[in-house]
């Protein structure tokens, strides 16, 4: 389908607005994959870059400062 965007996402769910624990709820998911993607061994370098940068945008539009990302990132 054309309006299926690779996230999984519809063109028409990308217009929703999402509420802030929702938005919440996707920065921890979205960091607890980052954490499980840096455990193994494996080389997922793009695959962590892409998860990286969903998370410093969900973490920006919660507030959180650059650091704060980086800290609970790699915590």
């Amino acid at each position: 389908n054309m309006c299926t965007i690779s996230t999984r996402y519809t063109a028409e769910m990308a217009k929703k607005m999402r509420s802030m624990p929702e938005m919440h709820a996707r920065y921890e998911k979205c960091r607890q994959r980052y954490k499980e993607m840096r455990g193994t061994g494996a080389d997922f370098r793009e695959q962590r870059a892409m998860i990286f940068g969903e998370l410093k945008t969900l973490g920006w539009v919660l507030g959180k400062s650059d650091q704060q990302i980086n800290q609970e990132a790699n915590s």
